[in-house]
């Protein structure tokens, strides 16, 4: 009797602190704002009980507006914050459960257990809003139900995880197979199949919800067809992305999915534990034990499935903005039931009943991923994708628009605005694809005008457009009457290229001009730059990889503004600048290069009229070639009239002079040089496509 309370005892402490553990550790470490990627938008989500980007998860959204409405404490996105790590621990628990419903030792359970909630990637995701977590726990808990045997309610628990992530559905057949074998149960088979669907009613309230047009309502979708777009993910391609025009399906993408899901995996578990696991998996008898066999093929099952859907995308990318991982999670939950039932077996054939030396193992396993982890995973002083949101939109004018294709930046910028009753004076538009027309369901004023047909064709002559660039560049032309402005990125400089002559750099951003030839207020930028909260980031600094890419937002900022500053002169002032860009990211000879040409290219100023006296023809080309290549075409025009002042029969010099003059917009004056060059040396090519792309101009 006593032995039987005992038992007891430590039934409910160890179940306790499978809980309570993990959610202090959470709880600790917790992120206290906003942080990659979806973490605003699904707080605004859970604010406003709306659509979030497809599928939508409204379960997930669901349970965080009842959760965030009648939790007390912190703000909204702590609230947020906090719902993924109650799931984390929720997580921690079920496993530690499930793995005594799978008769293995209860401390090797807990301790199995907690190894999980340790682990980099499973702590990373239940430190801040996102749907993860979530899903790892209805796997969880539909895996409890099905070790107790539960029938019924596991089906019904399977349809909230399938409706949560769709992948969760084919493991419906293996837990009919688990139930009741391959023998036909017409009755059996069509009351789980009910429970199944029924599983799927927050999709029917996701719908209704659609109709009610919230506050944040991705896609506007309308009516049955426009859901069943929004579901299916159509947006992006399709459900799983495979018919993304820009992220195409290859065998090889397959193999590097395998190859990095199994490294993780295995330094995710202590390298050991992973290798043994799978080899018992593989060569063991499990098939013997028919709650073992169901793990295995679902884990098996999952994990082929998961990755070969994910192979659109290359995940060994350096600057790949999707974090692969995250889709681990389920996965990872019944890898651990498998681990948990080999290591009993281990541990009984070696030691008997004695676990002594497997759970100091498993101590030591334990706490050396905690204090190895615990760095990279503390986010508790983590506000850098805040403080990048209040530089941003902190530069905005009144009135203006700001024109952004950052996630973290949009969905940030709404938070302050909605929540914080911040820069409510900045309208915010976004365009993540070229499809997504949320915009002009939110600002409908801002389209539907007059668009500036001048302004368009000339921008798109003589270059190749994707539908996203017209559509951007429409929805500006519509609002050259507005101050607009577009967020500076690595992504971005290579997206609104098209756009290159008519944007000027204003601080974290490029103000957008009618006149290409008009001057940007470079001072205002320098100064806006230099009154940033993040002003010392560096790539470094972070541990998320879209933070580390956001940080990059600064590089690109503090290289234009640079850039521009050299383009009048302002030599030691640019290169200021450029040395702050390479210090954020420390990689790439361009900006060294840069650095040498504007060093130069002061030094060369200095020594102008001594060049001018010697009559010193390579020195002034040089410099003036330098002056083009900055971008400084009034200095460059000077220096060129002087060469051909100095030589009247050199046709470069015409024609250098002519290239200067044509990129001021004096196009009389250029066709007038270049045809001078022309007559000095009528097969100089240089001169002749000038002349040409004069006249396209």
């Amino acid at each position: 009797m006593e032995g039987g309370k005992i038992r007891d005892t430590k039934k409910i402490v160890l179940s306790l602190l499978a809980f309570f553990l993990p959610l202090a550790l959470y709880a600790k470490t917790l992120a206290p704002t906003y942080i990659p990627i979806d973490s605003a938008e699904l707080a605004l989500c859970m604010k406003s009980w709306g659509i979030c980007h497809p599928p939508g998860f409204p379960l997930y959204i669901l349970v965080g507006n009842f959760f965030t409405s009648i939790f007390p404490f912190g703000s909204l996105i702590f609230k947020a914050n906090f719902l993924s790590a109650i799931f984390g621990a929720g997580t921690i628990l079920l496993v530690y459960i499930c793995l005594t419903e799978l008769k293995v030792q209860r401390s090797i359970s807990f301790l199995l257990a907690i190894f999980l909630a340790v682990s980099s990637t499973f702590w990373e995701f239940s430190l801040s809003a996102d749907v993860f977590t979530f899903a790892a726990f209805l796997i969880a808990l539909t895996f409890f139900l099905v070790f107790k045997n539960k029938a019924l309610w596991a089906f019904f628990a399977l349809g909230l995880s399938a409706s949560h992530f769709y992948i969760s559905a084919i493991l419906a057949p293996l837990f009919y197979w688990f139930f009741w074998g391959f023998k036909i149960r017409f009755r059996e088979a069509v009351i789980c199949g009910a429970l199944f669907i029924l599983g799927f009613f927050p999709q029917v309230l996701m719908y209704l919800r659609m109709q009610k047009s919230p506050e944040i309502n991705w896609g506007h979708a309308e009516g049955i067809s426009g859901f069943w777009y929004f579901v299916r993910r159509q947006e992006f391609g399709s459900i799983f992305l495979l018919s993304n025009p820009a992220l195409k399906f290859t065998l090889l993408k397959v193999f590097k999915h395998f190859y990095l899901y199994f490294v993780s995996l295995t330094f995710s578990f202590g390298v050991i534990l992973p290798v043994i696991t799978l080899i018992a998996a593989i060569f063991g008898k499990f098939y013997k034990n028919r709650k073992l066999v169901l793990v295995t093929f679902a884990f098996l099952t999952i994990v082929a499935v998961q990755l070969v859907l994910l192979s659109t995308i290359d995940p060994a990318g350096e600057d790949n903005p999707f974090q692969i991982n995250k889709f681990y999670l389920s996965s990872f939950v019944l890898f651990v039931f498998l681990a948990g039932a080999v290591l009993n077996r281990i541990v009984k054939r070696l030691f008997g009943e004695e676990s002594m030396y497997a759970l100091l193992l498993l101590f030591v396993f334990v706490m050396i991923y905690l204090l190895a982890n615990f760095r990279t995973n503390n986010y508790a002083g983590n506000y850098f994708s805040q403080k990048m949101v209040e530089d941003a939109l902190s530069q905005l004018p009144e009135g203006s628009l700001g024109i952004t294709v950052s996630h973290i930046v949009y969905f940030g910028g709404r938070y302050e605005q909605k929540v914080n009753g911040r820069f409510a004076g900045v309208t915010l538009l976004y365009f993540p694809n070229e499809k997504n027309r949320d915009n002009e369901k939110y600002h409908p004023e801002l389209f539907g005008r007059t668009i500036n047909k001048d302004f368009v064709k000339t921008i798109e002559k003589g270059k190749s457009m994707g539908d996203a660039e017209k559509y951007v560049l429409w929805t500006i032309a519509q609002n050259l009457d507005r101050e607009i402005y577009i967020l500076q990125g690595t992504f971005e400089e290579g997206f609104f290229a098209y756009l290159r002559s008519y944007i000027k750099p204003h601080g974290l951003w490029w103000r957008v001009v009618s006149d290409p030839y008009a001057q940007g207020d470079v001072e205002q930028s320098q100064r806006l730059l230099s009154n940033l909260q993040n002003a010392n980031i560096r790539f470094l600094d972070v541990e998320l990889k879209q933070q580390k890419l956001d940080t990059l937002n600064y590089a690109v900022s503090y290289h234009s503004t640079g850039i521009a500053l050299a383009a009048e002169g302002k030599y030691d002032a640019a290169v200021e600048l450029l040395e702050k860009s390479y210090r954020v990211r420390p990689k790439g000879d361009n900006v060294q290069k840069e650095l040498d040409l504007i060093k130069k290219t002061k030094q060369l100023a200095g020594e102008q009229a001594k060049l001018v006296g010697a009559k010193d023809k390579n020195g002034l080309t040089e410099y003036g070639n330098n002056l083009f290549t900055l971008g400084d075409f009034s200095k460059c025009s000077e220096v060129f009239s002087q060469l051909v002042q100095i030589d009247g029969n050199d046709a470069r010099s015409f024609n250098n002079l002519a290239s200067c003059l044509a990129s001021m917009g004096k196009k009389q004056e250029a066709r007038d040089n270049y045809q001078k060059a022309l007559a000095l040396d009528p097969n100089l090519d240089m001169a002749k496509k000038g002349l040409e792309a004069l006249g396209n101009l």
